[in-house]
């Protein structure tokens, strides 16, 4: 039921063509076209990469989503 859900939300979904120039960011820089405009890009990690690894050890679904969502409860901006 939740595949048949998914596959029907992917159908609904507009096309998008993704320009060249674009294209060759994601490639070079990093990126995912559908994540543009809907999430935070975080920036460099300069201290606490220890965090960034238990993050990306927590147990996820068969859709690669956490298990149990991860918060963030502080950041702080160095410029």
């Amino acid at each position: 039921e939740t595949r048949a859900s998914a596959d029907s939300a992917y159908q609904a979904m507009k096309k998008v063509t993704i320009p060249e120039e674009r294209r060759k960011v994601y490639s070079s820089i990093g990126g995912y076209p559908s994540l543009d405009g809907d999430y935070t890009v975080f920036g460099e990690v300069v201290k606490g990469l220890g965090v960034v690894d238990k993050i990306a050890a927590v147990k996820v679904d068969r859709y690669n989503r956490p298990v149990q969502d991860v918060i963030i409860k502080k950041v702080e901006v160095v410029k």
